[in-house]
C-alpha cells in the first residue's frame, strides 16, 4: 500500500471522470434530440400555417373570381335590358345594318383591352381609371343567341307540322356528321337515329306508348325505377344524358345545337352552321358558310325576313324540298339570351351561365303556332283545337293578360331579364 492508498485514489478518480465524460455524452445525445424534435415540431407547424395561409387565400381569391363573374353578369343582363329597350322604341325603324345589335354581341371584357394606335395621352387615362376602380378582378363576358338553336321541346309541340320539322332537323345533325366525319360514319352508318329522336320525343309526351312502337317504359326497366321517362318537359339540357338510347357521343354532338328555351322559330341570323345545314339536305356546308357571310355583310346587314333568307338560299343553289310556308323564321327580334362569363382573380376562376327569356315574346311565337294548329285543325280538320294548358310544352300563357295586344306591341317588362336558368361551375 503506497502513500496510504494512492493507487485506490487514482483508480476512483479515473472511474469518476469515465463516468462524467459519459453523463455529458447522454446530455449531448439528448439535446440533440431534442433540438430536432423542436427543429421537426416548428417546420410542421410552419408547414400547416403556410398550408393553411394558402388554403383561405386561395378561397378568397375564389370568392373574388366569383363576384367578378357576376359583376359580368349584372353588366350582360343590363346590356340585354337596354337592347330590348332600343329595340321596342324603334320597331318597324330599326336600321338593316344590324348595328344595335353590338349592343349585346360585342363581347366585353374587364379590365378593358386597349386597341392598337391608342395614342400614349388616351392610354395613361384608361390606366389611371381603372386603377380607381373598386374591382381589382378580372372578367370576359360573352353573349349568345339562345333561340339561334334548335328546341327540342317542338318535339311535344301541339302543331304537328312543328314536331315533324324538328325531328327531320335533329336527325340531319347526324347525318351531316356522318357526311363530315369519317371515323363516326364508320361506326355509326346505318343507325336509325330517327329512334333516338322519338325517344326524346317520347320523354315529354304523355302517352305510354313510344312512337317507336310498344311500351315506352320498356327501354328503361334495367335501372330499377318506374319513373322514367317522366312524362315532362326536359328542365335541363343535361337532362337528355338519361334519354334511353343517348350516349356521350350523341350528347356531344347534340348539345351545343340545342336548346329548351327556344322561340318556336330559327333565327338564320345567328344559327350555327351545323343548324342551317339541317334546315334542308340541299343546304351545304359551303352554303351555310354563305349564309354567315352575308348577314355580317356591312353594307347588306342580318335577313330582313323569312322570304329573304328563302330567296338566298336558292340563289346559292339550294333546292329546298321543305315547306316554306310552314318552316317557322324569325328574323325581326331575339328572345332568348345565354350569357356567359369567367371570373379570375390570382389564378383562380369561377364560371357562371345564364339564359334569359323574353316571356311577352316567346308568348307571342306560341300564339302563332297555336293560331295555325287551329286553322288547320279547324272545322274543315274536323273540329276545333284549344290551346295547351300552362306548364306543358308550347303552352306559356301571354305573361301580359292582354289578348287584344300582341307582346311585340308592349313595353318591356320592368326589372331585369326574366332569368330561366342559372349555373356556377
Amino acid at each position: 500500500m503506497k502513500i496510504f492508498g494512492f493507487t485506490v485514489f487514482n483508480r476512483t478518480t479515473k472511474d469518476f471522470i469515465k463516468k462524467s465524460n459519459n453523463q455529458r455524452g447522454i446530455a449531448l445525445i439528448t439535446a440533440i434530440a431534442a433540438l430536432s424534435l423542436m427543429t421537426y415540431l416548428a417546420m410542421e407547424v410552419t408547414y400547416d400555417t403556410q398550408v393553411e395561409y394558402l388554403i383561405n387565400a386561395q378561397q378568397i381569391n375564389r370568392v373574388k373570381a366569383y363576384y367578378a363573374a357576376r359583376s359580368g353578369v349584372d353588366l350582360s343582363l343590363l346590356r340585354v335590358k337596354i337592347f330590348q329597350t332600343v329595340q321596342q322604341k324603334l320597331g318597324k325603324n330599326l336600321p338593316a345594318n344590324g348595328m344595335i345589335d353590338q349592343i349585346w354581341q360585342f363581347p366585353l371584357i374587364w379590365p378593358l383591352e386597349l386597341p392598337d394606335g391608342l395614342n400614349a395621352v388616351d392610354k395613361d387615362q384608361i390606366k389611371d381609371k381603372t386603377k380607381e376602380s373598386l374591382l381589382d378582378a378580372a372578367f370576359a363576358t360573352k353573349i349568345t343567341d339562345e333561340g339561334s338553336k334548335i328546341d327540342i321541346t317542338n318535339l311535344a309541340s301541339p302543331s304537328e307540322t312543328l314536331r315533324e320539322i324538328t325531328k327531320k332537323q335533329l336527325i340531319a345533325l347526324f347525318e351531316n356528321k356522318i357526311k363530315d366525319d369519317e371515323e363516326f360514319s364508320k361506326n355509326y352508318n346505318g343507325y336509325r337515329f330517327d329512334t333516338l329522336v322519338n325517344n326524346i320525343a317520347d320523354w315529354m309526351s304523355s302517352k305510354n306508348e313510344s312512337l317507336n312502337g310498344g311500351d315506352k317504359k320498356s327501354g328503361y326497366r334495367d335501372r330499377g325505377t318506374d319513373t322514367f321517362p317522366p312524362n315532362r318537359n326536359f328542365r335541363t339540357i343535361q337532362e337528355i344524358r338519361l334519354v334511353t338510347g343517348m350516349t356521350d357521343e350523341f350528347y356531344q354532338i347534340l348539345e351545343p345545337q340545342v336548346t329548351i328555351y327556344g322561340v318556336k322559330g330559327l333565327n338564320p341570323n345567328t344559327a350555327t352552321s351545323a343548324v342551317l345545314q339541317s334546315i334542308d339536305p340541299t343546304i351545304t356546308k359551303e352554303i351555310a358558310a354563305e349564309v354567315i357571310k352575308r348577314r355580317t355583310d356591312e353594307q347588306l346587314g342580318p335577313f330582313k325576313d323569312a322570304a329573304s333568307f328563302w330567296q338566298f338560299l336558292e340563289e346559292k343553289g339550294a333546292r329546298l324540298s321543305i315547306n316554306k310556308e310552314e318552316f317557322p323564321i324569325n328574323t325581326d327580334s331575339y328572345s332568348s339570351f345565354r350569357i356567359n362569363v369567367i371570373g379570375e382573380y390570382g389564378g383562380s376562376k369561377r364560371e357562371v351561365d345564364v339564359i334569359t327569356l323574353d316571356m311577352n315574346k316567346v308568348a307571342e311565337a306560341i300564339n302563332e303556332v297555336q293560331k295555325k294548329v287551329d286553322e288547320k285543325n279547324g272545322p274543315a280538320g274536323g273540329g276545333q283545337t284549344t290551346s295547351p294548358p300552362a306548364g306543358t310544352p308550347g303552352g306559356t300563357p301571354n305573361p301580359a293578360g292582354n289578348t287584344g295586344q300582341t307582346a311585340a306591341s308592349q313595353p318591356p317588362a320592368k326589372g331585369p331579364p326574366r332569368i330561366v336558368y342559372w349555373n356556377e361551375k
